[in-house]
């Protein structure tokens, strides 16, 4: 026992708290036990009751209390199961954005597609224009040569 902790060998008057220390319990379990009894004011004003330390301690002890209340017990669960339900939408998440990563993959490609052709069409333009056909050779025939006379069958 340490010194600070008092020590009581007979029936003594003590406050909640003392009495809980000396018993190894908590105040309200004291405050229990002392129900029907008839507490008395002590000197600074508390109620005290009249309590057997011996005959307590040799009592069980206590039970001492667990780490997860009922109630705990029931909010890991809760809990347990909102990390489960945000493991499935992460990985639904997951699985989306490879889908749209892919996606955008093969939508670049086409656009890689799309420039090269483009900038090969632009070459042709410029040669076109580069090398126009004279008036005389633009016909009915998209100026491919041999136009039309004038007059003449």
């Amino acid at each position: 026992m340490a010194k600070d902790e008092p020590t009581y060998s007979e029936a003594v008057r003590a406050a909640a708290a003392e009495a809980a220390a000396a018993l190894g319990t908590n105040p309200e379990a004291v405050r229990q036990r002392a129900t029907g009894a008839r507490p008395r004011a002590g000197n600074d004003g508390k109620a005290r009751v009249l309590l057997d330390v011996d005959t307590q301690k040799d009592k069980a002890a206590p039970h001492k209390r667990r780490d997860v209340q009922p109630s705990d017990a029931r909010t890991i669960t809760t809990l347990e199961a909102c990390i489960a339900d945000l493991r499935s939408l992460l990985a639904k998440a997951e699985e989306r954005a490879a889908e749209e990563r892919s996606r955008c993959d093969s939508l670049i490609a086409e656009t890689l597609v799309a420039n090269a052709r483009a900038a090969h069409l632009e070459g042709e333009l410029k040669a076109l224009r580069s090398h126009p056909v004279p008036w005389w050779r633009r016909g009915r025939n998209g100026g491919a040569g041999g136009g039309s006379r004038v007059g003449g069958s």
